[in-house]
């Protein structure tokens, strides 16, 4: 049996089980059998989501004209172990395409932590736990919690990290009629973070491929929430260190050669080119969700990134709004969502796409292509997109979701571009998705 067969068994029956100690829970509750000892509960999420688009080349790593199944699809299940009033445990296994693969899945431990709550005021988790950038971050995989087919890409698939390996201690306090709480944490993300780039041309005359470099990053950061029965808002300040794992230097710029008579290029690769050990971020994050009254709702956040070594690291400012109406168990909504790159990785890009090496020169082609591959490591993302969806409540633990989304760019590492192409060349794609969550 190949693994990915096995593992969607071993998450079918995972899901089976929670399902049932997940009932038996319950039951044991309303029995008033629990008593105070140690209680064991088990729950259970997934997606199974389809989209196509009406393109050829790939978009967010696994859409196109052919359809596909692998980028909204998971499956996952949860087991809470309560030992005492104060201390508890968490494992939450999960099945989704993997992060450095294409074409496999994989079965890992999205959250494996303990949790200490001396008081309803303060609670300490350690362990394998999610960043809280942004509003969504917690529910990211239980898709029967939010109403659109997916979170949008230009926010959620910037964040420097999602999962990390170490401490997140929380205060709350109650204010009127709401909660401030306060956020903080630190950790590490080793191996977790795969970087993907597609290669229009990896070296002369070979075809486009995909490549995946593992970075290593350590995540720091505070986070300041306020919940009522109306209003979530949300702002955060996080820091991130980013290494690669080999140990590898990271390019701080490439560095102009000449080659007289006017001829020149930017050489990427080999000795003189300034390098760092760490690259160091900051991403700073606001959002809100606000209930209007009258079945209207909206929800919008913004997410900046700054780079402080790299003149060719990730810079951007993204953002979206999302606006939803909704008739009992159906809710229509749309969302408008940008984000505008930093000067840095745009004029980068610029650069290394339209310098050209006369056929003159030796090498000149190798020369040339090198610049190409270069560009397309240059994490560019520069697009804006239009959703609009719709999801029904089948049942308070479920939900079926349909979705168009129409995307402009021009620089998208989210496109996997056709070889030839060039990056700023202006595309559009629209894609449609539908999809059924579960959370039981």
């Amino acid at each position: 049996m190949g693994r990915p067969r096995a593992a969607v068994l071993a998450m079918a029956a995972l899901a089976v089980l929670a399902l049932s100690g997940a009932g038996a829970a319950r039951a044991a509750g309303a029995d008033g059998d629990g008593g105070d000892g140690p209680s064991l509960s088990w729950s259970a999420f997934g997606t199974a989501g389809y989209a196509v688009s009406d393109r050829a080349w790939r978009y967010q790593r696994f859409v196109d004209d052919g359809g596909t199944f692998k980028r909204d699809t998971v499956l996952g299940a949860q087991v809470d172990l309560q030992l005492t009033p104060q201390w508890s445990a968490t494992l939450q296994p999960r099945l989704a395409p993997a992060t450095r693969n294409d074409t496999r899945w994989d079965l890992t431990a999205a959250w494996a932590f303990a949790a200490w709550r001396p008081n309803n005021d303060w609670l300490l988790r350690v362990g394998k736990l999610r960043v809280p950038f942004m509003l969504r971050s917690a529910q990211l995989d239980v898709g029967q919690t939010y109403d659109e087919a997916r979170v949008p890409t230009e926010v959620y698939s910037l964040l420097p990290a999602s999962d990390f390996t170490g401490a997140h201690l929380s205060r709350n306090w109650s204010r009127g009629g709401g909660e401030l709480a306060l956020d903080l944490y630190h950790g590490d993300s080793p191996l977790v973070n795969r970087n993907r780039v597609w290669l229009r041309e990896p070296s002369l005359g070979a075809a486009p491929a995909v490549m995946f470099s593992d970075l290593e990053i350590t995540v720091t950061g505070a986070v300041l929430s306020w919940n009522t029965p109306d209003l979530s808002a949300r702002a955060g300040v996080h820091h991130t260190r980013v290494r690669n794992a080999d140990g590898s230097g990271l390019l701080v710029r490439p560095r102009w050669v000449d080659l007289g008579g006017g001829a020149g290029y930017w050489q990427t690769r080999g000795a003189g080119l300034e390098r760092v050990s760490n690259s160091n971020n900051v991403a700073l994050t606001l959002g809100a969700e606000a209930q209007l009254g009258g079945g209207w709702r909206l929800a919008a956040e913004w997410l900046r990134i700054i780079p402080r070594e790299l003149e060719m690291g990730m810079s951007s400012t993204s953002a979206y709004l999302t606006a939803y109406r909704s008739w009992s168990a159906l809710t229509a909504y749309a969302t408008v969502a940008a984000i505008h790159p930093g000067s840095g990785p745009l004029k980068w890009v610029q650069q290394l796409e339209t310098t050209t090496v006369p056929g003159s020169v030796q090498d000149a082609s190798a020369l040339n292509a090198s610049m190409r591959a270069r560009a397309d490591i240059v994490p560019l993302f520069r697009q804006r997109s239009l959703a609009l969806g719709a999801s029904y409540a089948l049942s308070p633990t479920s939900k079926l979701k349909a979705e168009w989304l129409h995307t402009h760019a021009q620089g998208s590492q989210f496109m996997d571009v056709p070889a030839g192409q060039g990056l700023l060349q202006p595309r559009r794609v629209n894609v449609l998705s539908v999809s059924y969550s579960f959370a039981f």
